[in-house]
């Protein structure tokens, strides 16, 4: 689960009109650029979403998030050697992310270019063997080439590793509570924040983003009760350890 996982069509509307409204006094903040650009493509403004994320990755190339969701919005804008383009790009500075690998190797198999496909497949797994989606379409691969034994060997995997869960080839999802902070607007952050806690107490990452806002809104005791709840749920969360220990100051 993200935090952006659970937004309705009127909360991506809200969130557009805070985004743009940021924009218009700070144009480069590549942040909310990359978040408006989530909207629209949740949306299915694929076009907006390729200028905000083509934006984004201008302003700040370090982010690999940002070069994938721009792949995904050329993917469905039926630029797929662009999209491949941008995938690859991120796996020139980092050869281990497995979600590159993973679409460039989707590209490949719904272009029909299956050994590109099976090599793309096989290197996301190697970096992550429990990573279902690779696995299952690796699988489709070996079914087609008449390997049934080696396919039926991948589906098995995975229902082993994927029990319950979703066979996602897109993940692109907005941090509604990040723009509001970052708009000023800190108690629709919190409201949106506590929101989701209610449905999800135990994510740890909600309650570090609760106390950085309770935080920015000068609620240290408050802030510090969420940043301690974080550590609990996660004791290896080390970003929630050290804003406990700044805010304590």
């Amino acid at each position: 689960m993200t935090v952006a996982d659970y937004i309705d069509q009127n909360l991506l509307d809200q969130v557009e009109k805070v985004a743009k409204e940021h924009l218009v006094a700070s144009p480069f903040d590549h942040q909310i650029l990359f978040q408006l650009g989530n909207v629209y493509y949740l949306k299915g403004e694929f076009q907006l979403a390729f200028d905000c994320f083509l934006k984004a990755v201008n302003l700040s190339p370090v982010h690999a998030s940002y070069s994938i969701n721009l792949g995904h919005s050329l993917r469905k804008l039926g630029e797929t050697d662009q999209a491949i383009d941008s995938y690859q790009s991120v796996l020139v500075t980092n050869p281990r992310f497995a979600d590159a690998h993973f679409y460039v190797g989707l590209l490949h198999f719904e272009n029909r270019k299956f050994d590109h496909a099976f090599s793309s497949f096989n290197q996301a797994l190697l970096v992550n063997p429990k990573y279902i989606a690779p696995r299952y379409y690796l699988g489709r691969l070996l079914e087609d080439n008449g390997e049934f034994r080696q396919a039926m060997n991948e589906y098995r995997r995975v229902i082993e590793y994927g029990l319950g869960k979703k066979i996602l080839e897109e993940r692109v999802t907005v941090n509604c509570g990040s723009v509001f902070s970052d708009a000023g607007l800190l108690e629709d952050a919190e409201k949106y924040y506590r929101k989701l806690l209610r449905e999800h107490p135990d994510y740890a990452d909600l309650h570090y983003q609760l106390g950085i806002v309770l935080k920015k809104m000068g609620k240290t005791d408050e802030a510090m009760e969420e940043f301690h709840f974080a550590i609990k749920l996660n004791p290896q969360y080390m970003e929630a350890r050290r804003k406990y220990w700044e805010t304590a100051r």
